[in-house]
């Protein structure tokens, strides 16, 4: 209570009425399978339309590939098209498969566009000269249609790097092998690949072996990541004219203007004009003046040769990733550990790529990286394997929070209410799906039928459970693939977006059936009148799709019944209209935890549930004329002891009378004898 210590007027805010209770989604739907690419450990993605899934999840596996699970691509095609809006998905994957992965490093370039270079001449332009200097060994090397060609080694003449033009002039005349293929090297398609690897002490290049700067892999597993394009390209992110050393001999450089750009860590090229290229790091950056790391230089070994000033570059590279309808640029790249540049910080959000190992280390880093093994891309040397998925994988594993996989996943995502394993009809995943559900309270499970099955089949599948919490669809639907060839599919999906389009439409106390189901062709079985006899009641109670196509009326759901021998739970929606209640309820009524447990508390709860209730009657959710035939709310000395209040606990009794789908229309017709008589008087 707020104390009143002095004379005034106090103004004090009260709530007046009872705390109102929000309806909860009912069409949240959670789904489990087989993807090409995606994270298989952690919690669930959301997706909320198809663009969203193939950037998260990949397309479709090739036809075939991999028959009977590899149905959820098409599966959410069907949620979306049926009116779904909410999917979290959850990727599983065999323990084989494994991601694309490559090893990256040296110096490589290309030719400059549109700079094609001809057989018999000894100039080439480049993109550029990073790393190019006289006598630098050079091959150039083209891929057209899938044929390599490729020329004699030759070098780079002395003197033969045209700082300003890019041009470089070779010691031998260029030639092609095999000779019978083009006579020129197409720029778009040409590396200018070099020896040129690391640098020495001294900061100048050498010569050997490439030696891997970056390992990079696909970012998830699977064979996907085979199909992903890398470009890179050098970058110059500072560049500075040299016009003195502050000491002679020195390791700082006097430049023509403010060393803006240039930063600790930074590698530079210092470029002479005509001599060998140096390169060092910069270890500090005042005013115009970069110190440099290394042995000691003198004006006389930095100082320009030529016409043209003593360059200082720094050496950046860009790296490009692009997947299906997915690219990623990312510019002024370093090997080095420079917030903000650092190759390792970058790639860290990456959706497409990451690093195995970081950059090696420092001390003659090879901050050099390649344009491409063709000159455009780079290619991964370690292809991707895909695996499919066992009911183990798909069931997954508790590892704790945010460590979860398969089915367990799901369980971090409280607003799931429908789940699904589009295709999956093995007992152990459905009995795992079906024990969520009866665990968590508050989701509903739809299964699939098994391939091609009889009624029989079905039947024997169906009788494996009896749980409230689950419904079973007959037959597989029919559906165009990507190729507009027809397939086989699960309905899963398909009927997780028809829950989603009825309770958005109408409410979740409408039964999702006699509903045409949407982005289907055909079905598997044409299920006749008399099989739907038998498979509609009890025991079965399995819900059927009929074909009404000569009605005008398409391909409909016929059925709506869950998997149990209670007879008072048989309907979807009324087992789906408690699940929304009581998950309304019991977010709704938070607050209520450690108030004062009295006559004042009881009758707030009173009113905020029987608004809420009155909400849902009026929507036609409730039977009823009136309120009080709908439902009723009791709260106090009726419904819990003084023991009860001492050991802190609050019960409230509800009542609710759930409307309950018309599944049979019986229309009575007879004779009636009627009209008018007409009697003489």
């Amino acid at each position: 209570m707020a104390e009143y210590l002095a004379p005034g007027v106090f103004i004090e805010e009260v709530d007046l009425r009872a705390p109102s209770i929000e309806a909860v989604s009912t069409s949240t739907t959670g789904m489990v399978g087989f993807t090409r690419r995606g994270p298989t450990v952690g919690a669930p993605t959301l997706v909320t339309n198809p663009l969203q899934f193939r950037e998260n999840f990949g397309g479709p596996f090739a036809a075939g590939a991999f028959p009977g699970v590899d149905e959820l691509y098409y599966a959410m095609q069907g949620f979306f098209a049926n009116g779904g809006q909410r999917l979290y998905v959850v990727r599983a994957a065999g323990a084989g498969t494994t991601a694309a992965a490559a090893t990256k490093g040296g110096c490589i370039t290309r030719l400059a566009p549109g700079a094609d270079a001809a057989t018999g001449q000894k100039t080439i332009k480049v993109a550029s000269l990073r790393g190019l200097t006289d006598k630098t060994p050079v091959t150039l090397q083209m891929t057209v249609d899938g044929v390599t060609y490729q020329s004699d080694a030759n070098e780079i003449a002395v003197g033969g790097v045209d700082r300003a033009t890019s041009v470089v002039t070779l010691k031998n005349l260029i030639n092609i092998k095999p000779a019978t293929g083009p006579q020129s090297f197409l720029a778009k398609a040409t590396a200018v690949i070099t020896t040129v690897n690391d640098v020495d002490a001294a900061g100048k290049p050498a010569v050997g072996a490439r030696n891997p700067s970056l390992a990079i892999k696909a970012k998830d597993t699977g064979s996907w990541g085979s199909g992903i394009v890398l470009t890179s390209a050098p970058q110059t992110a500072a560049r500075g004219e040299y016009v003195g050393m502050v000491a002679d001999p020195g390791l700082q450089l006097v430049l023509k203007a403010p060393a803006a750009g240039f930063y600790v860590n930074a590698w530079v090229e210092i470029d002479r004009g005509s001599a060998e290229k140096i390169y060092r790091k910069v270890t500090g950056v005042s005013g115009n003046v970069l110190t440099l790391s290394g042995p000691n230089l003198t004006d006389a070994t930095v100082k320009p040769l030529g016409a043209l000033p003593t360059a200082i570059s720094s050496c950046e590279f860009s790296l490009t990733a692009a997947y299906d309808r997915t690219v990623e640029r990312y510019d002024g790249l370093t090997l080095e550990n420079v917030p903000g540049r650092s190759v390792v910080e970058q790639l860290k959000v990456s959706r497409l790529i990451a690093l195995t190992t970081p950059p090696p280390p420092a001390a003659t880093n090879p901050f050099y990286f390649p344009v491409g093994d063709d000159g455009v891309t780079l290619s991964f040397t370690t292809a991707g394997v895909d695996a499919q998925p066992s009911a183990a994988d798909i069931i997954g594993v508790d590892n704790g929070p945010g460590k979860r996989s398969g089915l367990a996943s799901l369980e971090d995502i409280d607003d799931i209410s429908i789940i699904a394993v589009p295709g999956w009809s093995d007992v152990g995943v459905q009995g795992a799906m079906i024990g969520q559900c009866e665990r968590l309270k508050y989701r509903f499970a739809i299964l699939d039928p098994a391939t091609a099955a009889s009624i029989p089949t079905v039947i024997t599948q169906r009788l494996q459970f009896d749980t409230k919490y689950a419904a079973l669809y007959y037959p597989r639907l029919i559906v165009r693939d990507t190729d507009g060839n027809p397939r086989p599919l699960g309905p899963s999906g398909h009927m997780a977006g028809l829950y989603a389009r009825i309770d958005n439409e109408r409410g979740v106390f409408k039964a999702p059936a006699n509903e045409v189901v949407r982005n289907i062709v055909d079905l598997e079985a044409l299920v006749s009148k008399g099989e739907h006899q038998v498979l509609n009641p009890e025991p079965n109670n399995i819900n059927v799709f009929r074909d009404f196509r000569h009605e005008g009326r398409g391909l409909r759901i016929y059925g709506a019944r869950c998997l149990t021998s209670a007879s008072d739970w048989k309907y979807i929606p009324v087992r789906r209209l408690f699940i929304f209640l009581e998950r309304s309820l019991d977010v709704g009524t938070q607050w209520a935890v450690f108030e004062p447990n009295d006559a004042r508390l009881w009758a707030k709860l009173r009113d905020s549930v029987s608004a809420f209730l009155t909400r849902q009657w009026l929507d036609g959710a409730l039977m009823g004329a009136t309120k009080q035939q709908a439902f009723y709310v009791d709260v106090g000395p009726n419904t819990m002891t003084q023991d009860d209040i001492d050991n802190g606990r609050l019960i409230m009794e509800i009542g609710v009378a759930p409307v309950k789908p018309a599944e049979f229309v019986i229309l009575r017709i007879g004779q009636w004898t009627g009209g008018t008589f007409v009697d003489e008087l």
